[in-house]
């Protein structure tokens, strides 16, 4: 049976998607096909979630062990063998005595946002998705209702920009753990994907980086916004657009579709006084400064 080596773990919303379409296009490395499975995270997690939209995830999700090892057959070529799943970093208390059972002290990849941007590009995830009809200010306040309701941790907008105490236990438990910081990773993608290829001992491999996958926002119009809703009448129709067209041309033209919404003050101010205590640990822990997040 072979087993994944390495695993992108999160964080969401902090560039993970765009380093899993970089880094699988390089020969030594195999990707599941199902890019988030979240087999460890939700082994233990009572599914479907009640928010809007939360039971299209549930179809998704890999759920026994033989379906998830399957996704790694014929992957025996293959220098480095891994999969991506935001899910596991917010929920490592789950997930890492199930990663550690399974797979060993395996490599590990966490991707880190400021907390405040990290929120508010999840809030605009979900509003690109037709799933958020609030306001950011609003949704914040109501994520403890949300959260008591069982809604997925996607909308814990807030909540899950709380770093520190995933990376303290990830670090803890797993001796190979490489940080990503997602302004480093925008500023220049191709010299951070080769870092990662260097962590990951494959040979030095050139992928194209131009395009930036996972783009969110408000639809420019109607149509737009029909095709981006996840529960809505074209449902159908986007999975039959995404199982016949690439993805890196998908992305190019869901780029135009969509507009970015800007942060209030009043949020921002809220998010990031919330953050600072956990921002100092974090800098404490990895003896960075994180100065652009304060």
């Amino acid at each position: 049976m072979q087993k994944p080596n390495f695993l992108i773990v999160g964080v969401a919303r902090s560039g993970t998607t765009s380093i899993f379409h970089y880094l699988q296009q390089h020969p030594q490395i195999f990707f599941s096909k199902i890019k988030e499975p979240k087999f460890f995270s939700s082994y233990t997690i009572n599914y479907p979630h009640n928010g809007p939209g939360d039971k299209e995830i549930y179809k998704r999700i890999v759920k026994t062990e033989k379906e998830y090892f399957d996704l790694f057959k014929n992957s025996e070529k293959f220098k480095a063998i891994g999969e991506a799943s935001s899910d596991y970093f917010f929920f490592h208390k789950n997930s890492i005595p199930l990663i550690k059972k399974y797979l060993g002290n395996i490599k590990i990849i966490i991707c880190l946002r400021n907390p405040v941007d990290r929120a508010f590009s999840a809030y605009n995830n979900l509003i690109r998705d037709s799933r958020e009809k609030e306001n950011f200010y609003d949704a914040l306040s109501l994520e403890n209702q949300r959260i008591k309701k069982k809604f997925d941790w996607m909308w814990y907008y807030k909540n899950g920009g709380f770093y520190y105490e995933g990376l303290s236990a990830f670090k803890s438990n797993f001796s190979n753990v490489k940080i990503v910081f997602y302004d480093e990773f925008v500023e220049n993608p191709m010299k951070v994907t080769n870092e990662l290829f260097d962590f990951l001992e494959v040979f030095k491999f050139q992928p194209n980086v131009d395009t930036v996958y996972s783009s969110s926002g408000v639809p420019k119009n109607l149509f737009f916004k029909l095709l981006s809703d996840r529960t809505g009448i074209l449902v159908k129709f986007r999975e039959i657009i995404i199982r016949y067209f690439p993805r890196n041309l998908l992305e190019k033209i869901s780029k135009s579709m969509f507009k970015k919404n800007e942060l209030d003050s009043k949020s921002k101010s809220i998010l990031k006084k919330q953050y600072l205590r956990d921002i100092i640990k974090i800098e404490n822990l990895l003896d960075v400064d994180l100065k652009n997040w304060k």
